[in-house]
């Protein structure tokens, strides 16, 4: 892979997801290493714009390198299972849905996410709440994530836009209901115990 190709995966990822949708479509396994460089990388610069908050110490070198290692690890392992979520409520709904294919979209779709250090450092700089600029940017490039695997989904699978914006909510919502389930038995047997 040479670099004329990366620049087309990040330049496609922020101005066209449709043309990055039939990219990715083509050869699936081949896309995976670069979905890991992405995830590597926003993970990276999360990392760093949280270390321009405050000031820091020796613990930060730890941070940096096994908190690196376990926040990779973690966004790869959620990547996989929402993945593997959206998969399946695309082929109950009748749809030739592919894991491969929405791996790769919803890591490519994390690119926006890589201007977290810019955002945090422009209002670090100036001494203008940088906390909560770090907040909103965050808010608005996870935002600005869902609306670019939103348009991969619905150029792939030809879905509207609000079909697209119900199926990548379903597994979330889902989850949510399991969570909460969990939750309330688990109180129950808690409140069992005790009386």
């Amino acid at each position: 892979m040479n670099i004329v190709q990366v620049i087309d995966y990040f330049y496609n990822a922020i101005v066209d997801p449709e043309k990055l949708s039939q990219i990715v479509a083509v050869e699936e396994r081949k896309h995976f290493a670069i979905s890991a460089v992405v995830i590597a990388v926003v993970v990276f610069m999360d990392i760093v714009a949280q270390s321009l908050l405050s000031v820091q110490s020796g613990f930060f070198y730890y941070k940096l390198t096994y908190g690196f290692v376990a926040l990779f690890l973690i966004n790869i392992l959620c990547i996989v299972l929402y993945a593997g979520l959206l998969t399946i409520t695309l082929q109950i709904a009748g749809y030739q849905a592919s894991g491969g294919f929405i791996i790769n979209a919803l890591a490519l779709a994390q690119i926006p996410r890589m201007f977290i250090v810019p955002v945090v450092l422009i209002f670090h700089s100036l001494y203008f709440a940088p906390v909560f600029f770090y907040s909103l940017g965050s808010l608005a490039l996870v935002l600005w994530s869902i609306i670019i695997a939103m348009r991969c989904l619905s150029q792939r699978y030809s879905l509207e836009p609000i079909k697209a914006i119900g199926y990548l909510a379903a597994p979330v919502i889902a989850a949510g209901v399991m969570g909460f389930l969990i939750f309330v038995a688990g109180v129950m047997v808690v409140i069992g115990l005790l009386s």
